[in-house]
């Protein structure tokens, strides 16, 4: 169900908007940095919440998006943690918040930010090419533990298929893929189907927004089979006590005054409540989800032990 916003007043005489809290805040566009190329799902995200903020009339000022693509994220994610905070700018990232600095490629991580919510909830799959050798996820995990670090995992090491990977061979103790940097899923689909690697942990919006022609999917990492993927059996079903879910958290720089957080906040939370975005969650493959208050920050305090708890073996990678 659709989490909504719960806002304080000020004065008991006092029921308004957010915006009434904020004075003539937003007065001009806000810049919101989707740290990937075009095309993937954060950019897709990114796109489909400014539009249907814009349409709706949410805010009185555009969001402009900038895409700022480098290092699993960190480049773009960089510069909204160093920019001023005076609500016109934020970012849009993921589990790699967490994970780069697991793996300790940047020093910092989501505590550096103000968190404004979190949305397109997505769990992940085990894919192989439709020829391969291993038909069951039981026979890829009990290779990979048989012959360690031979079966190549193409991954954007330090983004999410890099930590969902990690996560899926952790399902058996002494199991181990090869993590070999590829990117992302324009890169590691054409390595599965060339036979460059072997095997890739793939996010249901990726496999929806992309052809799965040549691909075996293994085993889905969410708590019940997906709707669109009924014959592909969840870990759990499998024996294996693993899930690995992401979501698009949105964040703001560190500082910003909370009540100029709870007006751009309240607009994402309007704009999730509208049929467009029904329709393009449902056509993105994501599941249409907004976390806001305590269950924002829970979710968020899982992921971050999750992570790092395997941080190390994050690290032990090619």
């Amino acid at each position: 169900m659709l989490q909504r916003v719960k806002l304080a007043v000020l004065a008991a005489a006092l029921v308004a908007s957010p915006a009434a809290f904020a004075g003539d805040y937003p007065e001009k566009p806000i810049r919101l940095i989707a740290p990937f190329g075009q095309g993937g799902s954060t950019s897709n995200a990114a796109r489909t919440m400014a539009k249907a903020i814009e349409d709706n009339d949410l805010l009185p000022v555009p969001i402009i998006i900038s895409y700022v693509p480098g290092a699993a994220g960190t480049v773009g994610a960089r510069q909204v943690k160093d920019a001023e905070p005076d609500g016109y700018s934020a970012l849009i990232w993921h589990v790699a918040a967490n994970g780069a600095q697991a793996m300790g490629n940047v020093d910092f991580g989501p505590d550096d930010f103000e968190l404004v919510a979190g949305t397109d909830r997505k769990c992940y799959m085990i894919v192989v090419r439709e020829t391969s050798e291993y038909q069951t996820l039981e026979e890829l995990l009990t290779a990979a533990k048989e012959n360690p670090d031979t079966i190549i995992s193409a991954d954007n090491l330090g983004g999410a298929n890099h930590i969902a990977a990690v996560l899926a061979e952790g399902a058996v103790p002494g199991a181990g893929f090869r993590h070999v940097q590829f990117g992302g899923t324009a890169k590691t689909y054409p390595a599965l189907l060339g036979g460059h690697a072997e095997v890739n942990a793939s996010s249901t919006s990726a496999l929806s927004s992309t052809t799965t022609k040549g691909l075996r999917v293994l085993g889905y990492m969410g708590a019940e089979r997906h709707p669109d993927y009924p014959d592909v059996p969840t870990f759990k079903e499998l024996g294996y006590d693993t899930e690995f879910c992401m979501y698009s958290w949105w964040f703001m720089p560190k500082g910003t005054p909370q009540e100029r957080i709870a007006v751009l906040q309240d607009a994402m939370v309007k704009a999730m409540d509208t049929d467009f975005m029904r329709e393009q969650t449902k056509a993105q493959g994501v599941e249409h989800v907004i976390l806001v208050g305590d269950e924002l920050q829970e979710t968020m305090a899982r992921e971050k032990k999750a992570i790092a708890a395997i941080g190390a073996r994050l690290r032990d990678a090619d």
